[in-house]
């Protein structure tokens, strides 16, 4: 028997993580090489020695300091790109008419983490990997029992807008887009929830959330937003 075919992958799961890890991990070094020019050139003969000298001590320990938390950074935005590709390797896995991507751009500041479009609907996920016991109350996730300084729900939610206005200037028929949080630690305490519009899973439950879904999308407007998502990936 031949192999079970499975969903249309388009993109590269977690490239804009480490990209913007990257960049958080280097600009201290970029500033401080402008700044310790500029001290240095102040040393010369008609400036205080003295003043330029301090100047470049107060590089130094910025240097020091913004390396230190640029690292934690890194680490940070690789943990999340590395969320994201454990994620991408399950919704591999959908079924065959199921049409996965990966950081997708499409009017949002910071791209939407993973769009699947298939039988059973239109999804924006929203990767996080974060440690520590996820709930949720009152329409809201917890981390540890407090709030996390960025809503995941609301960055979904925008994600979900953002696609489906980008998709709607270009198609006469587009599904309601679901929003989803994923979280790819395994931390969510629930497993699946629904909370108003938005659902909230943990990365192995996520695939069969999308599978039981019932919007009942036809084929032929999965392929049309399939070649729009397409054009906006490649």
């Amino acid at each position: 028997m031949g192999e079970a075919k499975t969903a249309n992958v388009h993109g590269v799961p977690g490239e804009r993580a480490r990209a913007a890890g990257v960049m958080r991990a280097l600009w201290p070094l970029l500033a401080s090489v402008l700044l310790a020019g500029f001290f240095l050139g102040a040393a010369a003969p008609r400036v205080p020695r003295g003043a330029a000298g301090l100047g470049l001590l107060a590089v130094a320990a910025f240097l020091i300091w913004a390396v230190r938390d640029g690292l934690r950074g890194l680490d940070s935005f690789f943990k999340g790109a590395r969320g994201e590709e454990r994620v991408a390797l399950l919704l591999a896995g959908l079924p065959e008419g199921y049409h996965v991507f990966h950081d997708v751009a499409c009017g949002r500041a910071g791209g939407i983490d993973h769009v699947v479009v298939g039988p059973s609907g239109l999804f924006a996920v929203e990767t996080k990997c974060w440690a520590g016991r996820v709930s949720l109350a009152g329409g809201e996730i917890l981390v540890n029992g407090g709030a996390p300084s960025r809503a995941p729900l609301s960055q979904a939610r925008a994600s979900a807008r953002a696609l489906a206005e980008f998709l709607s200037e270009r198609l006469e028929r587009v599904p309601t887009c679901v929003p989803v949080v994923c979280f790819a630690s395994e931390t969510f305490s629930d497993g699946t929830a629904a909370t108003g519009d938005a659902w909230v899973c943990n990365a192995s439950r996520l695939c069969g959330l999308i599978r039981s879904y019932d919007c009942r999308v036809a084929r032929d407007d999965i392929e049309r937003i399939a070649k729009v998502m397409e054009q906006q990936t490649s």
